[in-house]
């Protein structure tokens, strides 16, 4: 705590505090896409239909919107640690809710959703930073650490977004009771977060009372135009496909377990882009952003062959492919905002990167409402590979342009870091 003699979590050394805080990234992760069954469910025994079932994925995005654009500002301002375990808690009783929408219908599902957008977007950016912040100090591993923190972030956000909607899949497809217990390891697990949490010490050691200061910062506009906005729609624009157009098209073309089949292409899109993450790093930003929309275009095409009738397993190597996208493009947009923001805007230039990122969420609901009808063929699918060849042109014209004025072109050398201290 401020002004105490001892920091607060000095009684525990720093590779527990990143572990802990990475637990928490990793819960919270697996609670926001652990629903994505169980919603699909509902869609089929209410008989809800395609356009309602992308809504509930646009209330998830509603919520983020207010949470990006002030989570990171409030948490340059007031510190991180109050931001990320708050967001913890209210997480928690999002998952709460959303179990008792087996009683309170739809209603439920749709307050459920539009919360857990403003808690995960506050947990995602803020704890974000904070890792990176805890990855810094005066040994020589720490230069090393830094570079890798904001891949590991990512490689957890990814890994809880493919074991929840996995697991959750599994037990929505063939467990008891699934409205209950599809969602109860991920209540378990936040509660795991929330509890680690208690070790990790504060970052933001001087409070900045006044006013928040929102939005892109100056001296990092330029990159934001003409490279963090097109790589951050190249994330989940194409992984929200998966849980949402892929199973629903390939459902109508006649394949039966579409529940289990969720949780798989979850894996596959989370799972590669976890994996990814470390080669992300290394070629840098400049090849990385151009290269994850080439991957999303050519998954899209795939896609498009797997929705037709006896084409399903071609959802597997498109949720691959679309998956190793993702992680390029999330793990290289987070390097560069740690690249181009002065330290006490870091949280704030997150979190504008972040409103398109999960603008994607909202591009299901887009494509029902204007496909219609033709979306049963997946011609609306092409389109959205060719969005993102055009993407690629962008970030490899401007985009590359703008990293360059910034310096944030190169791809430094990861330092090989020899953690040292208690493990566990």
């Amino acid at each position: 705590m401020q002004g105490s003699s001892v920091p607060y979590g000095a009684g525990v050394d720093s590779v527990r505090q990143r572990r802990r805080l990475l637990v928490a990234l990793f819960a919270t992760a697996v609670s926001t896409q652990s629903p994505s069954p169980l919603l699909l469910r509902y869609a089929d025994e209410l008989d809800l239909g395609a356009l309602t079932l992308t809504l509930f994925f646009a209330a998830y995005a509603l919520g983020l919107v207010p949470s990006l654009l002030l989570a990171g500002p409030l948490s340059d301002r007031d510190g991180r640690r109050r931001v990320v375990v708050g967001g913890l808690l209210a997480a928690l009783a999002c998952t709460l809710v959303l179990i008792a929408a087996d009683v309170g219908g739809v209603w439920f599902l749709a307050v459920g959703r539009v919360a857990q957008g403003l808690v995960s977007g506050a947990v995602f950016t803020v704890g974000t930073v904070w890792l990176r912040e805890l990855s810094g100090g005066t040994d020589a591993g720490a230069p090393g650490r830094v570079r890798r923190a904001a891949a590991v972030a990512s490689a957890a956000m990814a890994t809880g977004f493919a074991v929840g909607p996995l697991v959750a899949g599994v037990l929505v497809q063939w467990g008891p009771a699934p409205q209950l217990v599809s969602l109860t390891p991920s209540a378990l697990l936040l509660l795991v977060g929330v509890l680690g949490l208690r070790g990790v010490p504060e970052t933001v050691t001087e409070r900045r009372p006044g006013r928040l200061a929102l939005g892109v910062p100056p001296v990092a506009r330029r990159a934001f135009w003409a490279y963090l906005l097109p790589v951050g729609l190249t994330v989940y624009t194409y992984a929200v496909l998966s849980l949402t157009v892929f199973p629903l098209l390939v459902a109508d073309a006649g394949f039966g377990a579409v529940f289990a089949l969720v949780g798989v292409s979850a894996l596959l899109v989370q799972g590669s882009a976890a994996l990814v993450t470390p080669l992300a790093t290394r070629l840098g930003p400049v090849v990385s952003g151009p290269l994850a929309a080439v991957l999303s275009a050519v998954g899209c095409g795939l896609g498009y062959l797997a929705v037709q009738p006896g084409g399903w397993p071609w959802v597997l190597p498109a949720c691959l492919l679309i998956g190793l996208g993702e992680g390029l493009g999330m793990t290289s947009g987070v390097a560069v905002c740690d690249r181009v923001a002065p330290p006490d805007r870091r949280g704030a230039l997150l979190s504008a990167f972040y409103l398109p990122v999960y603008a994607g969420f909202l591009v299901p609901t887009v494509l029902a409402l204007v496909s219609g009808d033709a979306l049963r063929g997946g011609v609306p699918i092409l389109v959205l590979g060719a969005l993102g060849l055009l993407l690629a042109v962008v970030l490899l014209g401007p985009g590359r342009s703008a990293l360059r004025a910034a310096g944030a072109t190169t791809a430094p050398p990861l330092v090989p870091v020899v953690e040292t201290g208690p493990q566990g």
